[in-house]
């Protein structure tokens, strides 16, 4: 049995090179998911994304997460616990507690040409000099500060801004720009950018501390020291050796990174191995279909059903074991080249090296052998039941219809995914309609694959139409209606990678205008005031808007991000906005279902409707949540409001939670004119007030849209990567299933010379009917993935429609579909028609 399994995939290997390249990349796809995410553990188990060890303090105080409140404080938007005052004065008044010191970062941005260095994703922070004692970190350049006024700054930053000692220094922070000297400048020791100002003046900006750095009396035991605060302060987190680098891990760019780069990755892996399986069983449903007479002879040469599929899965058992080495080799390569990708568009943690152990290297090995056999699991026991007298019948003859099983199932499939988007469209404006669209979407592609044979048969008309009565199209006419299966086989992998690539490609930017849209309705200011990207605005930007004349109101908004806390515990985190009360009713569209913005201010809390009603909260009662500490907040529901699903779940004013969290400046502020005011007179005032230059931007409402809508654009190669190895796999996949369609047609075509058809006429059947295929897949695939987007469109805006498809994109999409259907047609067609066609019939 081995032997002839060995002789069949010999004879054969051609035909299944394509098919080993496609289980090969699939398998590379999974060992580089693995790997990379395997190496970023790596890097955070070894302290790599701590933002400083603080190696000189031998003992380290910070505050303890609530049990209840772990999961929130853990997230990227998760905020350290802050310590009270009074629990330091208790620490450092301890027996052999020599020295405390305390930490409390705050944004901080050192400004050259007008622009602050750093943003979103390389943070700048402002540092006590106690924390360079306790890193420890000693001056490249010059000192520490020591007076008001003087800074020193990491070296990157002093170099950028072109810095030396003794120089002055614009510095944005929380308070708003200041003049700095530079004392001295610190070798770049963490991936962050840091300023770092005397003890007073980062004590006054960042507020109550984050951590407190405890030096023992001389002589006396760090762990002593320890465990006395321990026993002194039970609230709070003592840490020693190698866990004081827990204390501080400030860039939650960072920290989302490291945990999100292995999931991105395995979801990418999980989509290639997805359309992998759909492919494979596609193809070796056709092989098996084309190797009909071969099954039967050995039928009647004394060959048992069982040693039929025995054979058919020992194909495929060979095809995964000579896949294990490519996919190892693939795997290697992708890692090197993702890691040059992610660290060219700086989304590389910093100090990530990868890492390719042997266990990715066998999960990718694991996942080539299994893949072709699940996906010939089927076909074999197909190839096994079938008696050989009606294997040679079908081979010769036309073969049997569409099982009724498959025309149910693919029937029930295309309804439920009809079903889907209906309900996505009445329901919209929730997270469920969103749902039901992305699935409705998916469930439609499924019932169109089950389906294929019978859209080839709908097609036809179109064939009659575009190619009249000539003999080509009656040729390729008699050929689909006797045979569609072969036919839909070629179908279905053209037809997953135009609704893949479509999906892909035009998701996101038609989230992004969805969303846009509702924001754009939501915004009720005329003017915005924002920041470079990443970088907030200083508190004094609302105070001097609020003083300009024809400015009836200004508000700004910082997102975090809190748990609502019901008898059953804290539910899932809710987006949140930090807002100037008064300013709300005049800066957005709400209006409130219960309560009065009136009532909106200090201890109050404003909730969405369907928070509000899934806790069974009104107006008037006393609503629990988790802060982005994990720290419990109590506040009373002034309002009950009504918004799109862009907008946050809850409204909460600054001084809720600002003093708790370490970047509390706005994220951007909205300003309402006064009706009777001239809008273009009044920006220019505001920009004159606020003296905007390239950090601060002031715009009208429809100049801030469109720049968020830019902004979106920038991370579009993340879905050309996914498009790239997603849907270029299917088309792998897709160029196979022609191969071998067209190759299992070679008798035919040596029948079709032999009664006189000249081999330009079989090359033209055979592209004719390639572009009929092609214009199908495009057809049918482009529409289901147009019908999910404008549903899901639709649900995101509550009843909109809003696709957002670039011509050349969606050009480029058809363009490599159908070229790759008519040269996997027409190639291997004309290089059979090259054999004398008697040959090529006795052969066959």
């Amino acid at each position: 049995m081995i032997t002839l399994v060995v002789r069949s995939v010999a004879a054969r290997m051609r035909v299944l090179l394509l098919s080993l390249l496609a289980v090969a990349l699939g398998g590379g796809l999974t060992t580089a998911a693995f790997a990379l995410q395997d190496s970023a553990d790596r890097l955070s188990a070894a302290g790599g994304t701590a933002s400083w060890r603080l190696a000189a303090a031998p003992v380290v105080v910070t505050g303890r997460v609530p049990a209840e409140g772990t999961a929130l404080a853990a997230t990227p938007s998760g905020e350290p616990v802050r310590l009270p005052p009074a629990t330091v004065a208790e620490i450092a008044a301890l027996p052999g507690v020599g020295r405390v010191e305390t930490e409390a970062p705050f944004p901080a941005y050192v400004l050259a040409d007008g622009r602050p260095l750093g943003g979103m994703a390389d943070r700048s922070w402002g540092h006590s000099w106690a924390l360079a004692d306790a890193e420890p970190a000693a001056p490249v350049t010059g000192r520490g500060p020591r007076h008001p006024g003087e800074v020193a700054v990491d070296e990157r930053t002093a170099a950028e801004a072109g810095l030396a000692v003794g120089d002055r220094a614009r510095v944005l922070t929380p308070e708003g720009v200041v003049q700095a000297r530079v004392s001295g400048t610190v070798a770049s020791r963490t991936a962050e950018r840091s300023v770092f100002f005397p003890p007073g003046t980062a004590e006054r900006l960042g507020g109550d501390p984050v951590a407190a750095l405890v030096w023992p009396s001389p002589g006396t035991d760090p762990l002593t020291v320890a465990e006395a605060v321990r026993e002194a302060a039970p609230q709070t987190r003592v840490l020693t050796g190698a866990a004081r680098s827990d204390a501080l891990l400030l860039d939650r760019t960072e920290r989302e990174l490291t945990l999100g780069m292995g999931r991105f990755l395995g979801t990418m892996a999980g989509l290639a191995l997805a359309v992998a399986a759909v492919m494979v069983a596609s193809l070796a449903a056709l092989t098996v279909r084309d190797r009909l007479r071969e099954f039967a002879l050995l039928r009647l040469a004394g060959a048992t059903p069982g040693r039929i599929r025995r054979l058919v899965l020992g194909e495929a058992l060979v095809l995964g074991g000579l896949a294990v080495p490519l996919a190892c080799g693939v795997g290697v390569l992708l890692v090197e080249g993702l890691v040059r990708l992610f660290d060219h568009r700086g989304v590389l943690p910093h100090g990530f090296e990868p890492v390719v152990g042997w266990p990715s290297l066998a999960a990718g090995a694991a996942v080539s052998v299994a893949v072709p056999l699940v996906a010939s699991w089927r076909p074999a026991r197909t190839a096994g039941r079938t008696p050989p007298v009606e294997a040679l019948r079908a081979a010769e003859i036309d073969p049997a219809p569409l099982p009724r099983l498959r025309t149910a199932a693919g029937v029930g499939a295309a309804c439920a995914g009809a079903g889907l988007l209906a309900a996505a469209v009445v329901a919209a404006g929730t997270q469920g309609a969103v749902v039901a669209a992305l699935f409705g979407a998916a469930v439609l592609v499924l019932g169109a694959v089950l389906l294929a044979p019978l859209l080839v048969r709908g097609a036809l008309p179109l064939l009659l139409r575009a190619g009249g009565r000539g003999p080509v199209a009656l040729l390729v006419l008699r050929d689909l209606r006797a045979d569609p299966r072969r036919a839909a086989g070629t179908l279905v992998p053209l037809l997953v990678t135009t609704a893949v690539a479509v999906l892909l490609l035009f998701q996101g930017p038609t989230t992004d205008r969805a969303l846009l849209h509702i924001h754009g309705e939501r915004i009720a200011a005329q003017a915005v005031v924002s920041g470079a990207t990443g970088v907030g605005l200083p508190d004094r930007v609302v105070r001097t808007a609020e003083r300009v004349p024809g400015v009836a109101a200004a508000g700004g908004f910082r997102q975090t991000a809190t748990a609502a806390v019901g008898p059953g515990g804290p539910g899932p985190s809710l987006s949140t906005y930090l807002v100037d009360p008064a300013a709300v009713p005049h800066v957005y569209r709400l209006g409130p279902v219960e309560g009065s913005w009136e009532d909106f201010g200090a201890g109050t809390v404003a909730l969405h409707a369907d928070v509000a009603r899934e806790h069974g909260w009104a107006v008037g009662d006393t609503a629990t949540l988790l802060g982005p500490d994990g720290v419990r907040l109590e506040a009373r529901v002034a309002v009950v409001y009504r918004a799109g699903l862009d907008f946050p779940r809850v409204l909460l004013p600054r001084e809720s939670l600002a003093p708790r969290m370490l970047d509390s400046m706005a994220g951007a502020v909205y300003v309402a004119f006064a009706s009777d005011a001239d809008p273009a007179q009044t920006l220019r005032a505001l920009e004159r007030a606020l003296d905007a230059g390239p950090a601060t931007l002031v715009t009208d409402r429809a100049a801030y849209l469109h720049q968020q809508g830019q902004l979106g654009a920038e991370d579009d190669w993340i879905l050309h990567l996914m498009v790239a190895l997603v849907a270029g796999y299917a088309g792998i996949s897709a160029v196979h299933s022609l191969l071998v369609s067209v190759r299992g047609r070679g008798r035919r075509f040596a029948l079709l010379r032999l009664v006189g058809a000249s081999p330009r006429q079989v090359v033209g059947v055979v592209a004719a009917e390639a572009l009929l295929v092609c214009l199908t897949a495009l057809l049918v695939g482009s529409g289901v993935a147009f019908l999910g987007l404008a549903a899901m469109s639709a649900a995101l805006t509550g009843g909109t429609v809003v696709l957002a498809v670039a011509a050349d994109q969606y050009a480029a999409v058809v363009t490599v579909v159908t070229a790759v259907g008519l040269a996997a047609s027409t190639v291997p067609a004309a290089v059979a028609l090259r054999s004398r066609p008697l040959h090529a019939a006795r052969r066959s």
